[in-house]
């Protein structure tokens, strides 16, 4: 058996996605870590404090996506492992993001920071699904022809 999964179009098309997730996601954080944490006028002091929590997550996020992506984009066999966990917390952190904001009533003081985040949460949501579910579909394909 191959230890080495195909590296197609799509699992290149998975592994950008995941290289790009985690080198934005970095570059946000050095940069939000880098301000202090600021808050928008109107913002309520929590969203400084989920940002703070997350921090710990999203790096936990971005070391899976950058690594299954590169294990990806290299054939190598837990690139397909570490793309699942690092979309699956993608797809989780999205979640989390979409509750807060909800709870928070930021959706009703819609300014250029709750549409950042809208985006992100879009790609969180949309591109977390996707990953995991190609990824799944070309395991259990791959089963089927052994």
């Amino acid at each position: 058996m191959n230890s080495r999964p195909y590296v197609g179009r799509s699992m290149r098309l998975v592994a950008a996605a995941l290289l790009v997730t985690g080198v934005v996601n970095t570059i946000v954080y050095a940069v939000m870590i880098a301000r202090g944490y600021q808050l928008a006028p109107g913002h309520p002091e929590a969203f400084r404090d989920l940002q703070r929590a997350m921090t710990w997550a999203d790096g936990y996020m971005t070391i899976a996506v950058l690594a299954g992506g590169t294990g990806l984009w290299l054939g190598r066999w837990w690139g397909r492992l570490l793309g699942v966990v690092g979309a699956a917390a993608l797809f989780y952190m999205g979640i989390l993001d979409v509750a807060f904001l909800a709870q928070h009533g930021m959706y009703a003081h819609f300014d250029h920071v709750v549409l950042i985040m809208i985006v992100v949460d879009a790609w969180a949501l949309g591109v977390g699904a996707w990953i995991v579910f190609t990824l799944m579909e070309t395991s259990t394909e791959r089963q089927r022809s052994s």
